[in-house]
């Protein structure tokens, strides 16, 4: 399974590299529990909308003091997820495309039909007023003519 890289701190976009920016301290007994950055993964993986909220979390937190590099951080946050995750962002923009293209596509075929009539309206009316001069000239005696 292709684990991301980085955990919070050092996180794509973290202009403080892996240098650890928080300290806890306990004011009574406290249990210590580890999980390593591997494992956390692993298990975020099986629950990407908590992998999501926790990385929004930690880019909050670099935001805040403005310790995160945006432009780094939004181009390889495609290389962070996984190969289902990227395949279901692909179908949702080709869904979307398809979408602008079927508007795109009846839009052109409205204009189409308009420049149709159109086109029908002014060939009609070149049509009548070449006919007309038409009447004319032969309606012309023919000592007006020399």
């Amino acid at each position: 399974m292709g684990l991301p890289t980085y955990d919070i701190v050092c996180m794509t976009g973290n202009k403080n590299g892996n240098r650890r920016t928080a300290n806890i301290r306990s004011v009574g007994y406290s249990d210590l529990f580890v999980l390593s950055k591997e494992d956390l993964w692993e298990a975020l993986q099986e629950y990407p909308e908590a992998r999501q909220r926790l990385l929004e979390k930690g880019r909050q937190m670099l935001r805040k003091d403005n310790l995160l590099d945006e432009e780094v951080a939004s181009r390889q946050e495609l290389d962070q997820l996984s190969t289902d995750e990227k395949l279901t962002r692909l179908e949702k923009s080709l869904e979307e495309t398809f979408q602008r293209l079927t508007v795109l596509t009846d839009k052109f075929n409205g204009v189409q039909q308009q420049f149709k009539q159109r086109i029908t309206r002014a060939e009609r009316h070149l049509r009548s007023e070449h006919e007309a001069m038409s009447t004319q000239r032969l309606s012309v005696p023919q000592q007006f003519t020399h």
